[in-house]
């Protein structure tokens, strides 16, 4: 069967038609009468169709790809619109055109993506099909595969065009009430996650230098003066600084640890807080004091493409990154509370001054805390539905 395939795609065709031919003159020669002619003279504009059929230049330009809407989000439907046109000077009957290269498991195959077309002397032809339930990350598509087919499929042409397009689903976004954290933790007391630092931009007075001031923060002036060592006093003002990473070690609910991201991140800038982005999966990037929504494009592309990596635990990565976390609260977002993870918390201290660790779960509804006896910790579960109050069960004392 795979020799006759294989002979059929070669040249194989071409010779099963002039052998159709030759036997068909060869009855009317040798058996005579009208019948045996009149078969011989049906059959023969079909297969000479079929003969020029297998060595015409087929000429399909123009082709275009539209996708709307053009910014998409996971779980998201997109419309598909190719349009091309037919430069063949030979009139065609059947077309078949397929696309090539979609990922099926970014997108839920609900139809064959292909198309059949009575041609003719038809010239411009559209087709529009439809994805649903997309999944995050990039979708490409490779191009178009065109198959030509004469009346009975004697005679079958083939040609792949070059079309290539790429989209990129973005993460789900759910709108989240934002609110500046001010968290209670164990112990009753209350742990702000307000930092305190100099505003160098205003200069409020001087005094005698102290061991351990900054050079830059010396008055130059009054050392001239009197020859003794002066220092700047600026404002000092509140930070609340926010250092928001995945667990990407951990497999389980991880597309929604990435919408809570997310969504967290448009928040945070929608109203001007202050917050970075650290992802630690394979393409490590960093994303410092997030402000403009171009910075916020920036963290959602990459978004797009991260992936779970459960080789790389998230306390070694962080490990390596504690000069990033300076006095920023960690938000640390996870599908899974594991043990590794629960040590990792109880030993935060090391990490950050203050850590809030959302736990992601598929139960609906839920929104609960586990008290660890940490004084600097929270543990929160949330339902991939309660997305929009994470800020508000922060606060909770």
């Amino acid at each position: 069967m795979k020799r006759l395939k294989r002979f059929l795609n070669g040249g194989g065709r071409f010779i099963m038609i002039l052998l159709l031919a030759v036997a068909s003159f060869s009855y009317a020669m040798f058996q005579g009468g009208f019948v045996s002619w009149f078969v011989f003279y049906s059959i023969t504009p079909f297969i000479l169709y079929s003969i020029l059929l297998t060595f015409i230049p087929i000429r399909i330009e123009e082709v275009r790809r539209e996708i709307k809407p053009s910014k998409l989000r996971r779980g998201d439907s997109a419309v598909v619109t190719v349009s091309f046109r037919n430069k063949t000077w030979f009139p065609l009957v059947f077309l078949t055109v397929k696309e090539l290269g979609i990922d099926s498991q970014k997108v839920t195959l609900h139809e064959n993506f292909s198309r059949i077309y009575f041609v003719g002397w038809k010239r411009k032809f559209e087709w529009t099909y439809e994805l649903n339930e997309l999944e995050r990350g990039k979708i490409h598509f490779k191009g178009l595969h065109l198959t030509i087919a004469d009346f009975f499929g004697w005679s079958i042409r083939r040609k792949v065009i070059e079309e290539s397009t790429t989209i990129i689903v973005l993460p789900r976004v759910v709108e989240v009430k934002y609110k500046p954290l001010q968290m209670q933790f164990e112990h009753g007391g209350v742990v702000s996650p307000f930092s305190m630092v100099k505003d160098t931009s205003l200069v409020t007075g001087i005094r005698d230098y102290q061991s351990g001031d900054k050079y830059s923060w010396i008055h130059w002036k009054s050392f001239a003066k009197n020859e003794t060592l002066r220092t700047k006093e600026f404002e000092d003002r509140q930070t609340q600084d926010l250092f928001l990473t995945i667990d990407q070690s951990s497999v389980r609910n991880f597309e929604y640890a990435v919408d809570l991201a997310a969504s967290i991140l448009q928040s945070v800038v929608l109203h001007h807080g202050e917050i970075s982005f650290l992802s630690t999966g394979k393409r490590r990037r960093y994303f410092p004091n997030l402000k403009s929504q171009n910075q916020l494009e920036d963290v959602m592309q990459h978004l797009a493409e991260v992936e779970s990596n459960p080789k790389q635990s998230i306390e070694a990565v962080l490990a390596n990154e504690i000069g990033l976390l300076n006095s920023a609260t960690l938000m640390l977002i996870t599908g899974e509370f594991t043990e590794q993870l629960k040590s990792f918390v109880m030993n935060s201290s090391k990490f950050a001054c203050n850590i809030i660790c959302f736990v992601v779960t598929d139960e609906s509804g839920r929104f609960t805390e586990s008290r660890m006896k940490l004084t600097n910790a929270k543990i929160i579960y949330i339902s991939k539905d309660r997305f929009e109050n994470v800020f508000t069960e922060v606060m909770k004392p």
